[in-house]
């Protein structure tokens, strides 16, 4: 037989209190159980895997859409040297055809749009879903959305948001983040702000004059393949790194 020692126990009188139990008898102090509040993190969808796959392929149309201005820009750059080398080769179809290519080109904001929505519901759903480990998780779920939209704190915050899910997803509170993380994030940061100098310059050859609109047109160009190639480079190294991360919070648990 065995002996029961001190402490709190169902209430034999009545099951949604605690008695005490002094070791030999019950006495007369009760209290309520606690119940612990509901989990209101549902499991992981089952359709979170087909999303990480439409995600690497959304990197993959914005790889695409990126070789395609690069492409574009060295359309332009040779353009502009035929306008100031050998002007009088320069005909007006020429200027045509640079025009809708330019046109076609503008497709890479589409298909960066798109990557951004579905890696951002990717992630916020990994997150917010019961598959993590809460106890390990450093910032709240709203952040996998928010982070993007927040200035200055968006610089960072939506990486260490893709560390968040590696440790809930681990339970490890300390995890290694892979360099190909850090290149992903410093590369796609690195494109954007490119891709804003060349706005810049677009915009501006667009109010100028005939007399400088070439060179501000080749300046355009010549920023945006830099950030075109680095747009490929983040791409390839975002697939690897929803490749991984997919890996781990798929992984099976104990």
């Amino acid at each position: 037989m065995t002996t029961r020692g001190e402490g709190w126990y169902a209430d034999p009188q009545d099951t949604q209190r605690l008695r005490w139990w002094d070791g030999t008898a019950w006495t007369l102090h009760t209290h309520d159980r606690i119940t612990a509040p509901p989990d209101h993190h549902a499991p992981l969808p089952r359709w979170w895997s087909g999303l990480s796959v439409a995600v690497q392929l959304a990197f993959g149309l914005s790889l695409l859409a990126a070789a395609f201005t690069l492409y574009v820009d060295l359309e332009i750059l040779g353009f502009v040297d035929e306008v100031e080398l050998r002007p009088d080769t320069v005909v007006e179809a020429d200027g045509a055809r640079i025009d809708r290519l330019i046109a076609l080109s503008t497709v890479e904001v589409a298909t960066s749009l798109l990557t951004a929505v579905l890696f951002i519901v990717w992630l916020y759903t990994a997150h917010h879903s019961a598959r993590m480990d809460r106890t390990v998780l450093k910032h709240g779920s709203g952040w996998a959305i928010g982070g993007w939209f927040v200035p200055v704190l968006n610089f960072w915050r939506p990486f260490q948001m893709v560390t968040d899910v590696r440790r809930g997803a681990t339970g490890e509170a300390t995890v290694d983040v892979p360099l190909r993380q850090g290149w992903w994030w410093g590369t796609w940061l690195l494109s954007t702000a490119l891709a804003t100098v060349c706005d810049v310059f677009y915009q501006l050859a667009a109010e100028e004059p005939a007399g400088g609109y070439f060179q501000l047109l080749a300046r355009a160009a010549s920023w945006e393949r830099f950030a075109s190639a680095l747009t490929i480079l983040a791409a390839v190294l975002g697939i690897l790194v929803v490749r991984e991360i997919k890996a781990l919070v798929l992984a099976p648990t104990d």
